[in-house]
């Protein structure tokens, strides 16, 4: 036996059973949040959220060559004649200070050799973040205990290269050959 429904006895039903599932959704909510229920917002709130960003002291000698060519002895030449430079990028994130000294010494004749007035450096340009400053007098390379070239180097993109320069004079007494000086250049953070 077959049994038939009409569709006004079904669309009763169906919204009968809408009526009866939100009554029943309602008085849940209703009788949750008289119990305090926590999890649900009653009124406009704000949150805070923080985070700390860890400090990074990093730096990169972004054009680190200086070829001063072929020179006599007594011959003196430098980065601002050549227009040749070593430049240091702050690219970290931290305001740094900028020093450096000899590890391979320019010359072979040991009396020649770092810290003396043949081999000089200093800060030509540095890009100004509001209280950089910049060793600009020429002063020979230390083996340690670097030189102070830049201080309070900022890390902001427009504002974090250093341009350094070096002054060579050729010894006297020094032998012939190629010459290569290592300069370390240490920057550490000024905060």
């Amino acid at each position: 036996m077959k049994l038939k429904i009409s569709n006004n006895n079904l669309s009763v039903l169906l919204v009968m059973v809408i009526v009866v599932s939100l009554f029943g959704t309602f008085a849940s909510i209703t009788y949750l949040s008289s119990n305090g229920i926590t999890g649900f917002a009653t009124s406009n709130v704000t949150g805070t959220t923080s985070v700390t960003v860890s400090s990074e002291t990093s730096c990169t000698a972004v054009d680190n060559t200086i070829a001063f060519g072929t020179l006599a002895r007594g011959a003196v030449n430098d980065s601002e004649t050549l227009s040749d430079y070593i430049t240091i990028e702050n690219n970290g994130n931290s305001v740094i200070n900028v020093s450096a000294y000899a590890t391979e010494d320019l010359w072979d004749v040991v009396s020649n050799q770092a810290p003396n007035a043949n081999w000089r450096i200093h800060c030509n340009t540095v890009q100004d973040g509001g209280s950089t400053t910049c060793t600009a007098d020429y002063t020979n390379i230390p083996t340690s205990d670097g030189v102070v070239l830049s201080e309070l180097l900022v890390p902001a993109d427009a504002t974090d290269l250093l341009t350094v320069g070096v002054n060579i004079t050729v010894p006297n007494d020094e032998t012939a050959g190629a010459k290569t000086g290592t300069i370390k250049f240490v920057c550490l953070s000024s905060e």
